[in-house]
């Protein structure tokens, strides 16, 4: 056991906003038997001005990476860890940051596994991942808290399927002609060597299945498949206000997928975890955050999925891939093993940087292990 957590050692990050429209909102934080209620302010003031300065970062990464910003550059060094103050000061308000203290304490050993949702969709949108503790001088995600995301959804996880033989991993490799070549082979080998440990003693198996919707349906519609791992292109349709994949047709073109048909695809097939190693398959809609890729994956039953929110390097998603199936090939939490991808990718490309926090990780439950 890594770190064994008692039933109730989540602290659950909720905002509530039963009218999207109204000026009020609130954020609830829960830990073992306490509950605790702010008033979440957007507008006026120092509130409104930390909205402001939230958002204008956020619309300038995502310029950047799309090739439409004005040279500034994406956040870095300095001007990173203001941006993760803002962050950290808005999403733990008042009596909000004095339970989070509290939880922080009782954690003896291991990390705090903290759980964000958000009824407000463009609040759900921010990367809360780069949330900066100004007094600890550290990014949440990459040092002491295990930082996951759930959708607001009123569909409860799909139960995994428990196997008592071996752990299925599937891989799908997407390389259309005429798209960015991947990086997919270094990965894929990365991926059989996290856990060739478990395939030599007979516990785990890699498979390889061709990327086309037909051949996923059909392997996946067998059964017997735990963790699901697809590398290729992805983007977030804003016309569309709609996550896409983007896999491959049986001559080997484009075939883009929606999160709609992708869910139609991909739940209720008893898998544990859905790796998307392709950009912006971590964001959602600001109107509709569960039309992203992602979280509509989560809000349809799905534990765990694990996406990007930003246009990701190659190099950073196979280090990442490598470093999270090391820790749960080993055994470790989903919450646990993508801390440490995150360390391993700081480590890497520098902690001042925002790839480190280019993965998010949705999780019903971050402490649950795949075996």
């Amino acid at each position: 056991m890594h770190g064994a957590r008692g039933p109730g050692d989540l602290f659950e990050l909720f905002v509530l906003a039963p009218d999207p429209a109204a000026e009020t909102a609130a954020i609830l934080a829960s830990y073992r038997s306490a509950r605790v209620l702010e008033r979440f302010p957007r507008r006026g003031g120092e509130n409104g001005a930390r909205w402001r300065r939230i958002i204008g970062v956020h619309e300038r990464t995502l310029a950047e990476l799309a090739g439409r910003g004005r040279g500034r550059g994406l956040p870095a060094g300095r001007e990173l860890r203001a941006f993760g103050r803002d962050l950290f000061e808005t999403l733990l308000p008042g009596d909000v940051r004095r339970l989070y203290d509290v939880a922080r304490s009782q954690r003896k050993t291991g990390a705090l596994d903290l759980v964000f949702t958000s009824m407000l969709d463009w609040v759900a949108d921010k990367p809360w991942e780069l949330a900066f503790d100004p007094s600890r001088r550290e990014f949440l995600a990459s040092a002491s808290v295990n930082f996951v995301r759930n959708a607001y959804t009123a569909v409860p996880a799909d139960p995994p399927a428990r196997r008592r033989g071996r752990l299925r991993v599937l891989v799908a490799v997407s390389r259309p002609r005429g798209t960015e070549p991947l990086d997919a082979r270094t990965e894929t080998n990365d991926l059989r060597k996290a856990f060739r440990p478990l395939v030599d003693a007979g516990r785990a198996e890699i498979e390889v299945v061709k990327p086309t919707p037909a051949a996923l349906q059909r392997r996946l519609a067998a059964g017997g498949v735990d963790v699901l791992h697809l590398v290729g292109h992805g983007h977030f349709d804003e016309a569309e206000r709609e996550g896409f994949v983007v896999l491959e047709d049986e001559r080997g073109g484009s075939r883009p997928l929606g999160a709609e048909a992708l869910r139609l695809l991909l739940c209720q097939r008893g898998l544990s975890l859905v790796f998307l190693n392709a950009c912006e398959t971590g964001r959602g809609g600001r109107v509709d955050w569960n039309r992203g890729t992602a979280p509509a994956l989560v809000a349809a039953g799905v534990p765990a999925v694990v996406a990007n929110q930003y246009a990701v390097l190659d190099s950073a998603a196979t280090v990442f891939a490598r470093e999270l199936y090391s820790q749960l090939a080993s055994g470790r939490p989903l919450g646990d093993a993508a801390r440490e991808a995150r360390i391993g990718l700081a480590r890497e490309l520098g902690a001042s940087r925002i790839d480190w926090a280019v993965p998010v990780v949705f999780a019903r439950d971050p402490r649950e292990p795949l075996r």
